[in-house]
């Protein structure tokens, strides 16, 4: 549930322009994910009231007591049936042992990466689905794959790095980047069902912003991830695509 809120919150942020420049939209979604179902409008109101930001010094257009107000109405009237989304819930106790890991490890895009497979195979198989058995994915499934990058990224990292979604980069927009000190990591999230996409658009992307180097995570929905074979790396004009597997459709368990 956290992640559909916060990307909602996101959402409506950029459709009327304003900045959150301290992640104030995944504060909003921790808070109201913390109340009990059927809290009043007015308890969401004043729990948000109580967060500490500074997007409404950066926004001054808006007066915080008034759009907290009319946000908290909008988000018990949209999310009052959807508490509880399991996939969602479940993905999030992944965030703080992959956080304590990452600090006694040395800190790449790789070792990040490569705990986000861990956490989606591990607790988030089932968001994708509608039915695994009947193999329905659910409505736009890249977009589940890049807020679950964006929440684990910016649960893990903290302050130590910063996340964004779906940037501009020449006449296209990169699903993710992630940047740690100064260096920008490009990521592109592709469903892969059978050939996989992505490398071109990708690669458009590192020259537009002077990487050598980018992230094309496929999320893996293929059954028993049949014939096509994904090369570890692809060499292309713009430099080095690294690709990660996800496999979101892993064969049952047998009873032994």
């Amino acid at each position: 549930m956290i992640f559909s809120v916060q990307r909602f919150v996101e959402d409506h942020f950029e459709r009327r322009g304003l900045a959150d420049v301290d992640q104030y939209a995944i504060r909003v979604a921790n808070v109201f994910e913390r109340l009990e179902p059927g809290a009043t409008q007015k308890l969401l109101s004043n729990a948000l009231s109580r967060i500490r930001t500074a997007f409404f010094r950066r926004n001054q257009e808006l007066k915080r007591k008034e759009f907290e107000a009319q946000l908290a109405v909008t988000l018990c009237r949209r999310f009052k049936k959807k508490r509880n989304n399991p996939g969602f819930e479940y993905f999030e106790r992944s965030l703080l042992p992959a956080r304590g890991r990452l600090r006694v490890r040395r800190r790449s895009i790789l070792t990040l990466l490569s705990e986000f497979k861990k956490a989606v195979e591990a607790r988030a198989v089932d968001a994708f689905w509608l039915s695994r058995k009947k193999h329905r994915l659910r409505l736009k499934p890249e977009k589940i794959a890049q807020t679950l990058l964006a929440i684990f990224a910016k649960g893990v990292l903290g302050s130590e790095g910063r996340v964004l979604r779906e940037f501009a980069s020449g006449i296209g927009f990169v699903d993710v980047g992630i940047l740690f000190a100064t260096v920008l990591h490009l990521i592109e999230l592709k469903i892969l069902k059978g050939q996989f996409t992505g490398t071109n658009q990708l690669a458009a992307y590192m020259r537009s912003e002077g990487r050598n180097e980018g992230w094309l995570i496929l999320i893996d929905s293929r059954r028993n991830q049949q014939s096509v074979r994904v090369p570890a790396r692809i060499d292309t004009s713009s430099g080095r695509i690294r690709t990660l597997l996800v496999d979101v459709n892993p064969p049952a368990p047998h009873a032994t």
